[in-house]
């Protein structure tokens, strides 16, 4: 039998720049592949690196991606191709909305490989294609490394751990198991980054100067707060440009303000004087803001998305700077970084100051009147996110899902800054409920409070387990319709108007029978689970609920909530009428010329 030594190990190597990186939260399902680097983490009692199991692969997917938004790097360790296909979902997210997530796959030994290329075996666990799993994840991530060999796993390491820091987005590692304990060199010097990372002359000052020039040429000006402001931490360097902006060059009572949209919510604190809303920045809505005299300003702000139709907004009217570039009407600025663009901003507006008076103004959004919530107001999506609304504080983070709960809750005001996590443009059911796991790990003085449509519960809902387990006091929300909402509505609103049309095919007057749900008890889930489980049929049962919870700052909670099964969101009941499902046929103005 072979003596394990405790001379420094590849598995050392691995654990030593993960806490280097700041690594303290790894996610996933145990598997024998990668016991040795768990088992060496586990070893050292000093160690920051907190393991925590999940209920299963994507479960611990969601809740890796939550908690590396919020706080940096976090870690997923998962068996070959078993573990790691559940996968590709989450890491796919992570990937376009920007996530610095690490994926650790421990696959089969150098001999079980060779045996299987030469004798023509099959091991559990393969396929018998090769290299499946890093071809499979390659596409979705901005380093993947196959690590084979001791010698060369301190270079594969270090060269993708550099990339996961430079993008900020996901990497893989496939580490075959015979590699972990074998001998390796220790880190020679820090992983840092301190270099340009290429010889590129910056078009930033030049981007700043043409969005000056663009402002002063319209009366109103009105800013767009975008995700990568918290991905690359410049809320403040925003806010410094807000305050020299305002101090300086706006006349009285016309400061410049800021909006947000479903994927950059509250990275401002909605409590912000200077905040003017939540929108989703459609082509309609972008003409309504704006106007013929005004300016749109996007500063990290993403257009995608055909749930918000605006992933073509560039006009002479816009400002998008995002991705490393910036677009100033039809004009492109490449090699300039977000940070470089609004520190150029700032040094160009403060100069200005001295050279003429203050000749800018803000442009306001129409709110619409919210009906305060009381007993008597029927319970739907509307009346529980105004309630919702109410009952938020500072120590409360929500979590939504994709569909009807992320496009209801953009009116519900968030008091905290990074108080909202939503998978606003990879948009997988699913999601929130696992998120709010990571969430609650990343901050444990802050409560995860999760609104999910009942169908996405579904695909999920062992996240709960998690929560329990953890010992979190996680609130999740489960507004229970009884239908895949949002798939309806796309394929065919007619069942969602007032009236609904009188189609002479009646199936298309109905929900379709493939968007029904199986009728759960969702609140007795927590029976098996773990927590408490609440079902509330009234608007005054669900204040009572959420007086309990107030209160209650121990336990977890599974709330259920039930809605009438046409009930939508104001904003879909606005558009319904003139909306063209995807597959509506017996509509006059099908097919849809906005999507076909």
């Amino acid at each position: 039998m072979t003596q394990i030594t405790h001379h420094f190990t590849v598995a050392d190597y691995f654990k030593a720049r993960l806490e280097e990186i700041g690594v303290d939260q790894m996610f996933g399902v145990a598997g024998n592949y990668t016991a040795a680097l768990l088992d060496t983490i586990l070893a050292d009692s000093h160690s920051p690196i907190r393991i925590n199991g999940n209920a299963n692969e994507i479960c611990a997917g969601f809740a890796a991606d939550a908690y590396a938004r919020l706080k940096g790097p976090s870690a997923l360790y998962v068996t070959y191709s078993v573990g790691a296909f559940s996968l590709l979902n989450t890491i796919a997210g992570s990937f376009v909305e920007q996530v610095p997530v690490i994926l650790i796959n421990g696959a089969p030994t150098n001999k079980e490989d060779q045996i299987s290329k030469n004798a023509g075996l099959l091991y559990s666990h393969t396929t018998g294609y090769e290299f499946v799993d890093i071809h499979m994840f390659r596409p979705v991530t901005v380093a993947a490394e196959r690590i084979t060999n001791a010698n060369q796993a301190p270079y594969q390491i270090d060269s993708a751990l550099a990339a996961l820091l430079s993008e900020r987005r996901p990497v893989y590692f496939e580490v075959s198991e015979d590699v972990w304990r074998a001998d390796c060199i220790k880190p020679g010097q820090p992983l840092a980054l301190n270099n340009p990372a290429s010889v590129t002359v910056s078009e930033a000052q030049q981007a700043a100067k043409a969005t000056v020039e663009l402002m002063l040429s319209q009366p109103k000006s009105i800013f767009w707060a975008g995700v990568e402001l918290q991905r690359f931490g410049l809320q403040n360097t925003f806010l410094e440009l807000l305050e020299v902006i305002n101090r300086s060059h706006t006349v009285p009572e016309g400061h410049i303000h800021f909006v947000t949209s479903a994927l950059s919510k509250s990275v401002i604190a909605e409590t912000h004087p200077w905040f003017e809303g939540c929108v989703t920045m459609s082509p309609s809505e972008v003409d309504s803001l704006v106007g013929d005299d005004g300016v749109l300003v996007g500063v990290g702000a993403w257009t995608t998305g055909k749930d918000t139709g605006n992933q073509d907004i560039r006009s002479s009217r816009t400002v998008l700077a995002a991705q490393g570039g910036v677009y100033v009407g039809a004009n492109y600025y490449a090699s300039a970084t977000l940070k470089d663009y609004l520190q150029c901003l700032i040094e160009e507006f403060t100069a200005l100051a001295t050279q003429q008076p203050a000749s800018l103004r803000g442009l306001r959004m129409q709110k619409p009147l919210l009906k305060r919530a009381t007993a008597d107001i029927q319970l739907g999506y509307d009346s529980f996110f105004a309630t919702l609304s109410q009952w938020l504080d500072e120590d409360d983070v929500l979590v939504v899902d994709a569909g009807f709960p992320l496009i209801g809750a953009q009116s519900v005001k968030i008091p905290a800054q990074d108080g909202f996590v939503a998978q606003a443009a990879w948009l997988s059911i699913g999601y929130s409920v696992p998120a709010g796991t990571g969430i609650k790990c990343a901050f444990p003085d802050k409560r995860a409070v999760v609104v999910v449509g009942d169908g996405a519960f579904h695909e999920t809902c062992q996240a709960v387990a998690d929560q329990h387990a953890y010992g979190q006091n996680t609130v999740v929300f489960v507004l229970a319709n009884g239908i895949y909402g949002i798939e309806q509505y796309l394929v065919n609103p007619n069942p969602f108007r007032t009236p609904p049309v009188d189609y002479q095919d009646k199936l298309l007057d109905t929900v379709y029978s493939y968007n029904d749900l199986p009728a759960w008890k969702i609140a007795n889930i927590t029976q098996a689970f773990g927590g408490e489980g609440r079902r509330v049929n009234n608007l005054s049962e669900l204040m009572a609920v959420m007086e309990e919870i107030r209160t209650d700052t121990h336990n977890n909670y599974v709330v259920e909530v039930t809605i009438p099964k046409t009930d939508t969101p104001h904003s879909i009941s606005l558009e319904a009428n003139s909306a063209v499902g995807e597959d509506e046929i017996a509509n006059s103005q099908w097919p849809p010329a906005s999507k076909f």
